[in-house]
């Protein structure tokens, strides 16, 4: 009988927590992504067609999405790795982070985390490089590096939820 208030206050704390409704967002019906309540449209990256913020919780996202046929007409043949390492080189300046590769739906993905400083403050990010039949897509996660185990679920449920929606 002892057990019982910290079996409800578990029950009741796992009911909240899985009744959180993440909302869908598609962007310029291009593709579509899964996000968590608290997140709220930001203003943040001239170049991002997707940005999402809670300044509160120090949690971002920002995606770019780009159309293989912009490369071509500079003359630039990228393939899914030279598009993530170009991005990466912005963030990773030790050059020792490794990207594993992965596929999100029907699309191929790289996908690598670093440490950096803002303002003084560790900082982590998650950066995701997707390549579709007809674009790139870059996404780019960053935190307060003590709260990456804390969001990992969300952030691992951000990026699997990524999908493709028209050409």
């Amino acid at each position: 009988m002892r057990y019982i208030p910290a079996i409800l206050s578990i029950a009741l704390l796992f009911s909240a927590c899985t009744n959180d409704k993440w909302a869908h967002v598609t962007v310029n019906n291009t593709y579509s992504l899964s996000l968590p309540p608290y997140l709220e449209p930001g203003t943040f990256y001239a170049d991002a067609s997707l940005q999402y913020k809670n300044e509160q919780k120090e949690f971002y996202i920002v995606m770019i999405d780009e159309k293989k046929t912009q490369f071509k007409e500079y003359g630039l043949d990228y393939d899914l790795s030279t598009y993530y390492h170009i991005t990466a080189k912005k963030f990773d300046s030790t050059g020792i982070s490794r990207p594993m590769k992965f596929m999100i739906g029907k699309d191929s993905a790289y996908s690598s985390e670093f440490k950096g400083q803002m303002n003084n403050n560790p900082v982590y990010y998650k950066l995701v490089s997707i390549e579709s039949d007809s674009s790139f897509y870059k996404m780019l996660i960053w935190m307060m590096a003590s709260d990456k185990e804390r969001y990992a679920g969300d952030v691992n449920r951000i990026v699997h939820s990524f999908r493709e929606t028209g050409k």
